[in-house]
């Protein structure tokens, strides 16, 4: 946690001119979010390919007792709605999960599974000069069926 508090800092850090939401370096957003597509937590990195569209995708280890839980989640980014600092925007991605168990004994070879599942987010985001502050809620679907979530991220443009 601390490497990527390290980097949002450096990210803030660096000079930027009026203007900048239209310079080739506003197109990149690297944020943290918490409960969000990429699982309790996850680093995310978009790219902007027009003022309305971006694609990106978040990623997030975890350890739970002895399982460990990898996560990566592609997607792309719509707004439709902008007024100044404010917009709304829809994400539409899947979500892919891989669970391993180690093996405590020599005798077994643990266990892993692999998953997969899709989500469409509508959220709110609200855009400083450098910061950008997101919440959304999900839809998302897979093998397990269908259930809400939630997740708010917060990122930052160089």
């Amino acid at each position: 946690m601390r490497i990527e508090l390290a980097i949002v800092c450096i990210l803030m850090s660096s000079a930027a001119r009026a203007g900048d939401r239209e310079s080739p370096a506003s197109r990149h957003l690297v944020y943290f979010e918490l409960l969000g597509k990429a699982g309790e937590y996850g680093v995310g990195y978009e790219y902007t390919l027009m003022p309305w569209l971006a694609v990106g995708g978040a990623a997030s280890f975890a350890v739970v007792g002895d399982q460990q839980i990898a996560t990566g989640a592609p997607y792309i980014h719509l707004t439709p709605l902008r007024h100044h600092d404010h917009a709304m925007y829809f994400e539409l991605g899947a979500i892919l999960a891989h669970s391993r168990i180690p093996s405590p004994v020599s005798d077994w070879k643990g266990m892993s599974n692999t998953g997969s599942g899709g989500f469409l987010s509508l959220g709110y985001e609200h855009t400083s000069r450098h910061l950008v502050f997101r919440a959304s809620g999900s839809a998302v679907a897979g093998a397990g069926g269908l259930g809400p979530m939630v997740g708010i991220s917060i990122g930052a443009r160089p």
